[in-house]
């Protein structure tokens, strides 16, 4: 999930010593960085203790025209998939976006409704943003993939569906998220005709647009999800860096040091962690450190609906106060200005 920090708050050591969430899991954990620190052992211990095997020279600087093309390759393919990650960022807030709207709407043009009938309207749209994050796998013209028994106990806990609506959805072989969003329209659809008397100055119309705009979300961010990296990009990426490693391991080992070893693990971990991000970058959703906490986001949503159709939102606040003073050349108090006004 998500790491929150404070960059203002953190010094350099700090932030070195750090574990979670850092690059140090990602790159440690991969057998790769230990075979290559082997290789380049293996080397030292042929170059300097087989005086029966002579090893070919390879000059530095003849490693320093594929490493200096594999840095570039390696930061712009860590570039297009931090592009890529809040792009999805944001996605899901327009979904959270959409469907506050929605709810916003329904207060706004139904302000004599119950909760209970506020709610009915709206726990569609929202569970639409439930059942989208939990069918996150698949394009939206496959259906997306299968929820569990968890995710669904997730949704009827909430008093999301009823049961025989869970059915429905379970069984839909389209994209699940679209059914509710059409569901919600419906509802809407169905309160302004039943209802026409207190739903003066009301109509479908804007319910269309939030609804649209949360469908275009929903979609993006599943076959954006769908379409990775491609995979010639993705594997001449994988290819310059090991051969770029295996090179410089090679090289290394006539430079007469003791600190070619941590030298060598450095140029390892710094590459191969940029890779590692990148890839991590490139799927926000799962248990990774750089993931969105998606929990977090529904029940943001969740919570903020719940408060918005509770009985104290219903308020009318007052729509008369005494304007307060002010003339041409006057600011509000405590405000400054050191050039032209801007509007």
């Amino acid at each position: 999930m998500t790491i929150h920090y404070n960059a203002s708050e953190m010094n350099e050591l700090s932030v070195l010593f750090k574990w979670r969430g850092t690059i140090m899991p990602m790159v440690l954990g991969r057998p790769v960085i230990w075979l290559l620190i082997a290789l380049h052992c293996g080397l030292l211990y042929v170059h300097r203790r087989r005086e029966d095997i002579e090893l070919p020279n390879l000059p530095w600087k003849v490693v320093a025209v594929p490493q200096a093309l594999l840095t570039f390759f390696v930061v712009f393919f860590s570039g297009s998939c931090y592009a890529r990650y809040y792009t999805f960022y944001a996605k899901c807030t327009g979904v959270a976006g959409a469907v506050m709207c929605w709810v916003g709407l329904l207060r706004v043009f139904f302000n004599d409704a119950s909760p209970e009938q506020l709610w009915n309207l709206s726990r569609h749209a929202i569970a639409s943003v439930y059942v989208h994050y939990f069918t996150l796998a698949g394009s939206a013209s496959g259906g997306g993939k299968l929820m569990t028994e968890t995710e669904w106990s997730v949704v009827m806990a909430r008093r999301m569906l009823s049961v025989e609506e869970r059915r429905v959805v379970d069984s839909y072989q389209g994209f699940k998220p679209f059914l509710l969003q059409e569901w919600a329209l419906q509802a809407v659809n169905e309160y302004l005709a039943t209802d026409a008397k207190r739903t003066v100055g009301a109509g479908i119309a804007p319910f269309m647009a939030q609804a649209l705009s949360l469908r275009k979300n929903c979609a993006e961010t599943v076959n954006l999800l769908a379409q990775p990296v491609p995979f010639p990009y993705f594997h001449v990426i994988n290819f310059m860096l090991s051969v770029n490693l295996v090179l410089v391991a090679y090289s290394l080992t006539f430079i007469d040091s003791i600190m070619t070893v941590p030298l060598f693990f450095i140029v390892c971990l710094v590459l191969q962690g940029l890779k590692e991000c990148a890839v991590a970058l490139a799927d926000p959703f799962g248990g990774d450190a750089v993931d969105f906490d998606v929990d977090l986001f529904l029940a943001n949503i969740l919570s903020n609906a719940r408060a918005l159709i509770a009985k104290d939102a219903a308020f009318q606040p007052g729509t008369h106060m005494p304007c307060p003073p002010l003339g041409k050349g006057l600011a509000p108090e405590g405000v400054h200005s050191s050039g032209p006004a801007s509007y």
